[in-house]
């Protein structure tokens, strides 16, 4: 807990620096999309929906200094209503997703109001509770197709345009473009006045209540802004899986988003997808090796913790510094 606080009270970020790691890694994205195969594709449209997941959780602890561990709810949230808005109701994907977005906004408005007023361990495990009770009640909801999940959910159909949604190609670089949306979307939020109301507020909320600043009503705002990220995340996935069960909105999806961000770096967005994209690389490449790549994972986790406390943001900062003293040297 001491880490999370100290973490997001000492959040730093290079704007220029961030766009061009996600410049690069959007970059990197597409030539393994234009260059590989079915899985591959796949794959990538995989880390750029986790990618959302992540920047939701970053965005949330770094300008609302807010750690939760039942956002996978959320997650949830997206993708039931999702499912539920395309194979009942018969409404296009894309608009289910939009949907799905002002769902999860409005309910993590909801919740946000009566639990901000909490902080540290109170706020996380309040979270955790949430989830779980969200995770007990899909479970056993007939509804929702139970501990068995909902499959045969389609993908948005723009077939008029002569674009088959279904072409693992073509999927991947609509997730990217959701991505890339999001990215921007929250790189503008950081950069406004209202991103710097939030970051006055995670590193003194007493101090911005006394100055007129309205504390709490900032911090609904930066949890009901990741809800509406996490819930887009959500649709996406069920989307791409065309399945969706209770597993996705288990308290350690949430634990995994968090390891994400700090092995990317709390607070630079970028540093969230980039750190999205090394964890699951790396537990998607150890698993078909080994049966313990759990332990792998653990072991870098505790690294960054004890050694690079910026995550890998923070050590590509330490590389451009070193460059920039080096250039003046010449």
């Amino acid at each position: 807990m001491d880490y999370m606080e100290d973490k997001m009270k000492a959040v730093n970020y290079n704007p220029r620096l961030r766009l061009h790691l996600f410049i690069v890694l959007v970059a990197s994205a597409l030539i393994s999309i234009f260059f590989g195969g079915y899985f591959t594709r796949f794959f990538i449209a995989e880390i750029a929906i986790l990618s959302i997941f992540a920047m939701s959780l970053d965005f949330l602890a770094a300008r609302g200094g807010l750690v939760s561990l039942g956002h996978a709810m959320f997650l949830g949230i997206g993708a039931y209503s999702t499912t539920i808005f395309s194979l009942n109701l018969g409404i296009s994907p894309f608009i289910a997703t939009i949907l799905s977005l002002l769902i999860g906004c409005f309910i993590g408005l909801l919740i946000s109001y009566f639990i901000v007023v909490l902080n540290g361990i109170f706020f996380i495990m309040v979270t955790l509770a949430l989830g779980e009770m969200f995770h007990a009640w899909v479970f056993t909801s007939e509804l929702l197709g139970g501990s068995d999940g909902i499959s045969g959910i389609i993908r948005p159909d723009i077939s008029f345009m002569g674009i088959d949604m279904n072409d693992p190609f073509i999927f991947a670089i609509y997730s990217l473009l959701w991505m890339s949306l999001i990215y921007f979307i929250l790189s503008r939020i950081t950069d406004s006045p209202l991103g710097r109301n939030l970051d006055a507020l995670r590193q003194n909320h007493m101090r911005l209540s006394a100055i007129g600043g309205y504390a709490k009503v900032y911090k609904i705002i930066a949890f009901t802004i990741s809800s509406g990220v996490a819930s887009i995340a959500g649709s996406l996935y069920v989307q791409l899986n065309g399945f969706i069960s209770p597993e996705l909105t288990h308290w350690t999806v949430s634990g995994e988003g968090l390891i994400m961000i700090i092995v990317g770096g709390i607070g630079s967005i970028s540093g969230a997808i980039l750190g999205a994209s090394v964890v699951y690389i790396l537990q998607h490449e150890l698993s078909n090796f080994i049966s313990w790549w759990m332990l792998i994972v653990g072991l870098l986790f505790i690294l960054v913790v004890l050694f690079m406390q910026d995550g890998l943001w923070g050590l590509i900062e330490k590389l451009r510094l070193r460059l920039l003293k080096g250039k003046n040297k010449i």
